[in-house]
């Protein structure tokens, strides 16, 4: 590990078995790197819409034991896409002051020294897509003046450096979608629209597809969490009452149901508010069913070669068939990525899809 900086991907693990600690590469799906959730927009989480100014909140991890002085991040915000990452040429970028972080990882609170704010960013046609879904990357280091103590692994992302969130412990990404989908309407597809990147064309053509892949996990994983708390029709019960190791509310506390609780340790249980009542949110169990539809892209899980006609950039829409039956409240998870003949191709993206009344 180079360095005591990092962007901790599972924040709000409790501190279990597996907790990121800034080692690299990240090789766990619960969630995968793209999922990070120490990055969100304020508000918004991951979407942003025109003229509407969003501030960036980047939450930085220090394993040293001293405070980091005249620490700096960067943020890239573009288009939700999958494959290879945008160039720093054309993505939007925010850049904070320097800030001092200290030791550990942080607490719930909004004002915690380890949660730099930034911003605002008021975007503009141009910068979104679709309905406003954006992925974004953060990078931290230190400046090079006013240096306390060196952090040799973390320097900023320039003109003809590349992003590497899954390989370097000082980026993170997050890149997520949420649909909601009406549960009179779920005999028809919902429909998710982003972009896929391939790489470049080269003299030795690659066989590349598309898949998606369901998301398997007993209860929600934090980046869910974090992005349910934000639809004003769920609310978090209080978890019963036991020993607990939330560091903003101390042991044996019980959570309010306020945002910042999804930070925790203990989550309270997210129910969504109908006309009739409450619904528990529970994981889905039934299947779904995918039609892709992408210039030069057959389809879902079918192979195709990147030609000097297809270009940098492939706008896509993906058809999501749900179980007609499937109930108010069920949250069906899935992560969508580029891949070649050996591995994926760059970062993928999670689509997160709610069934309401």
């Amino acid at each position: 590990m180079a360095g005591n900086l990092y962007v901790g991907v599972d924040y709000g693990r409790n501190n279990g078995p597996g907790e990121d600690s800034g080692s690299r590469p990240w090789t766990r799906d619960d969630p995968p790197f793209w999922a990070n959730a120490s990055i969100w927009l304020e508000p918004g989480i991951t979407k942003a819409t025109v003229g509407d100014p969003s501030f960036i909140r980047v939450r930085v991890s220090n394993r040293g034991s001293q405070i980091m002085n005249s620490v700096r991040v960067q943020a890239f915000i573009y288009p939700a896409s999958i494959g290879v990452p945008p160039t720093f040429g054309t993505a939007t970028k925010i850049f904070s002051a320097p800030t001092h972080i200290p030791p550990g990882a942080g607490t719930n609170d909004p004002d915690d020294a380890h949660i730099v704010r930034f911003g605002p960013w008021t975007p503009q046609p141009a910068e979104l897509q679709g309905d406003g879904h954006m992925c974004l990357i953060a990078n931290v280091y230190q400046s090079e003046d006013d240096v306390a103590v060196p952090d040799p692994g973390s320097a900023p992302i320039t003109a003809t450096e590349g992003f590497n969130p899954n390989g370097e412990q000082h980026q993170g990404q997050r890149n997520i979608i949420l649909q909601p989908a009406r549960q009179p309407a779920v005999s028809q597809p919902v429909k998710v629209q982003y972009t896929t990147r391939p790489e470049p064309p080269s003299s030795h053509p690659r066989q590349y597809k598309v898949m998606a892949e369901p998301f398997e996990f007993d209860g929600f994983s934090p980046d869910e969490l974090l992005i349910l708390s934000q639809v004003k029709e769920i609310e978090f019960t209080k978890p019963s009452t036991k020993p607990g190791t939330d560091p903003a509310s101390g042991p044996g506390t019980d959570r309010g149901t306020d945002t910042a609780s999804v930070f925790g340790s203990d989550y309270g249980e997210p129910v969504l508010k109908t006309s009739y009542g409450t619904e528990r949110v529970t994981r889905a169990t039934s299947r779904m069913s995918f039609s892709l539809k992408a210039e030069g892209i057959p389809g879902l899980d079918q192979t195709f070669e990147r030609d000097e006609k297809m270009g940098d950039t492939v706008l896509s829409e993906l058809e999501v068939q749900l179980d007609p039956d499937a109930p108010v409240g069920s949250l069906h998870t899935f992560d969508l990525s580029l891949n070649d003949e050996k591995d994926r191709v760059g970062s993928g993206l999670r689509v997160m899809i709610l069934v309401t009344e």
